[in-house]
């Protein structure tokens, strides 16, 4: 349904609609233009056709206020022309449709402007912009694909696209612990993931393209993009440090993750979980800018990607994390009080982002700042813990060092900084035993005593 106006009790609205249509075909007809100059043949629109295709469909949307006999007509009219061309050309023996097939589109982004979908029009018109812009590197890239890795493309289209959206978004198992859904996303993200490794590794090279992906894989899931580079590394050992240090960034990632997603939940624990992420976010990156990264350069030192990831390591990655998650459920039932610390360990060794915000949400009215604070940064040390595990267990000898390296300087550091800020703030709260919490204040006492306070 199109946005109707008069445009005569409303010129300035009708004529910011016509603007946009105008502007958005001229993108469009420039890029055209400038492909028009390197092209093998005439083509039939260019920089000025493509704006008054992109006005018609406005003028005809704005009069007319609906997708009616009008603007079809309009979209009728451009069309024979279109075909008109493409008949021309291909007799002379060019044949391609991507000119005309942008003029059709361009009139459709006229007919958005003109119903008042501005941001939607620009969208469309912007997007066919690049796209069209894009042709020397989209044909470069599907040049260099082999038949393995494009064979690898469309297994994860049908994973993501076809498997994940049939499965049932319910809860099965002892206390409703599996959702398949959920189960298999952790399955598209491991793969997604991977592929999104292998497509930045071709864009930005080998090296850059992979501190890029560990970045993004930070953003997602940190746990899965270790996992992902594990096996990466022991088919590509001339990559293994350089993955190493991908992972490492993305678990960096994951701390500045966790502390945006503490701040929006619960920003009365920040204070108590702020200073163990700083410290690990800055032990970890003085790790990081000192890990090896440069790979050696030859022939076989840069071997090509042939599977942009393995889907069996991915299920065995799922099959884990549903075990992890009914042992969750197993420990908050039956420790009692050390219920919530014991199920922010163990949620720790799959992801953290659920256990942070259920516990940040939980203060102040169920669990205190601190505790939550508290038990959220033993999340994140049982997640990073888990992390060295994978990377041990899955990589190569190079990875798994570098990983090491990485994730036990943030470990390291940020379990200090929490133990200090412990010790001389105090905690308070369910998660720790009123006799534990007794023995900690007595040897706090007896530390500042020592210190002279």
């Amino acid at each position: 349904m199109l946005d109707a106006i008069d445009p005569i009790a409303r010129p300035h609205v009708a004529l910011m609609r016509l603007l946009v249509a105008a502007l958005l075909g001229g993108l469009i007809g420039v890029e055209r233009e400038r492909a028009e100059g390197r092209g093998a043949r005439e083509q039939f629109a260019g920089v000025r056709t493509f704006p008054l295709f992109a006005l018609l469909g406005a003028v005809l949307a704005l009069v007319s206020g609906q997708v009616g006999a009008a603007v079809v007509s309009g979209f009728a009219a451009v069309a024979a022309l279109v075909v008109a061309s493409y008949l021309r050309t291909s007799v002379e023996g060019a044949v391609g449709a991507t000119t005309e097939t942008a003029a059709l589109l361009t009139y459709w982004v006229g007919v958005l402007a003109g119903g008042g979908a501005l941001l939607l029009a620009g969208a469309l018109g912007i997007g066919m912009a690049v796209l069209l812009a894009s042709k020397a590197r989209l044909e470069a890239f599907t040049r260099a694909l082999t038949a393995e890795e494009l064979t690898a493309a469309l297994v994860l289209a049908v994973i993501a696209a076809v498997i994940l959206p049939v499965l049932p978004d319910a809860r099965y198992g002892p206390w409703g612990v599996w959702n398949p859904r959920h189960l298999w996303g952790m399955v598209v993200i491991v793969c997604a993931l991977s592929f999104a490794a292998f497509v930045a590794m071709r864009v930005w090279g080998h090296a850059r393209g992979l501190f890029v992906s560990g970045i993004l894989g930070g953003l997602v899931s940190s746990t899965a993009a270790t996992v992902s580079f594990a096996s990466r590394s022991r088919e590509e050992p001339a990559q293994a440090a350089a993955l190493g240090v991908a992972a490492g960034l993305a678990s960096l990632v994951m701390l500045v993750r966790v502390a945006i997603l503490a701040a929006l939940a619960g920003p009365e624990v920040l204070p108590h979980l702020g200073p163990f992420l700083l410290a690990a976010l800055l032990g970890g990156g003085t790790a990081v800018a000192a890990a090896p990264r440069r790979t050696p350069t030859g022939p076989s030192a840069a071997p090509g990607v042939t599977n942009p990831f393995r889907l069996e390591q991915a299920i065995r990655f799922a099959v884990v994390y549903g075990l992890v998650q009914l042992a969750v459920a197993a420990a908050s039932r039956y420790l009692g009080a050390w219920g919530v610390v014991a199920a922010a360990v163990v949620a720790g060794l799959t992801d953290v982002d659920a256990i942070t915000l259920t516990l940040a949400g939980m203060a102040p009215s169920v669990l205190t700042p601190s505790a939550a604070g508290y038990a959220i940064a033993l999340a994140v040390a049982s997640n990073t813990l888990a992390k060295a595990v994978y990377a041990s267990w899955l990589g190569g000898r190079a990875f798994h060092r570098t990983v090491l390296v990485v994730l036990g300087s943030a470990l390291t550091v940020g379990l200090i900084t929490l133990g200090a800020v412990w010790l001389f703030l105090g905690a308070r709260g369910p998660a720790i035993p009123a006799a534990l919490r007794g023995v900690f204040a007595s040897f706090r006492v007896q530390l500042r005593v020592t210190l002279g306070e």
